[in-house]
C-alpha cells in the first residue's frame, strides 16, 4: 500500500499535521487527525479509493479535523475555493464561491470584481467598493 496515492494522501496529512519542522505546520497545529486514522488501512477504508489522479484530500470545514465525515476526494479548483483565505464574493447581491465563478457569471474580469467589492487606489484617490458589493472570509 506504501506507493499508491492514497496511502501518500494519508503520508502527506499526517506531515501536515504532526511534524514541527514543515514550514507550514503553523497553519495545521490545532488541526487534530482521529485516532482511528492512525492505522492506514482504516483511513483507506472510510475514504475509499481517489477517483482520479485529478483529486486530493480535502477537508470540508477548514476549522475542523481530519476525520470520516469532515473528508472528501476533491478536484483542485474546489479545494482551492475551500482555504484559509478563501473568500465569498456577494455581487448585486448573489453570493460566489470564488472569484473566478462571479467574473464568469458577471461578465467581467476578475479584478473588476476586486474593485468593486474592495474598493481601488488609484492615481492616489480610493475608491471604495461599489453599492451591494462586498466580500467575506470563508473561515474565521
Amino acid at each position: 500500500m506504501s506507493k499508491t496515492p492514497e496511502y501518500i494522501a494519508w503520508i502527506n496529512m499526517r506531515q501536515r499535521c504532526l511534524n514541527p519542522k514543515r514550514h507550514d505546520v503553523k497553519y495545521y497545529h490545532n488541526i487534530t487527525i482521529c485516532s482511528d486514522w492512525d492505522n492506514p488501512k482504516v483511513f483507506l477504508q472510510d475514504m475509499g479509493l481517489r477517483p482520479s489522479d485529478k483529486h486530493e484530500l480535502d477537508r470540508i470545514d477548514n476549522t475542523k479535523g481530519y476525520f470520516k465525515d469532515n473528508c472528501r476526494w476533491v478536484e483542485k479548483a474546489p479545494q482551492m475555493q475551500n482555504t484559509r483565505i478563501s473568500k465569498w464574493w456577494y455581487v448585486n447581491g448573489v453570493k460566489y464561491a470564488s472569484l473566478s465563478e462571479a467574473a464568469k457569471s458577471v461578465g467581467v474580469t476578475i479584478n473588476r470584481i476586486k474593485a468593486w467589492c474592495e474598493g481601488r487606489t488609484d492615481g492616489g484617490y480610493t475608491y471604495p467598493p461599489k453599492p451591494n458589493c462586498w466580500s467575506e472570509k470563508k473561515y474565521a
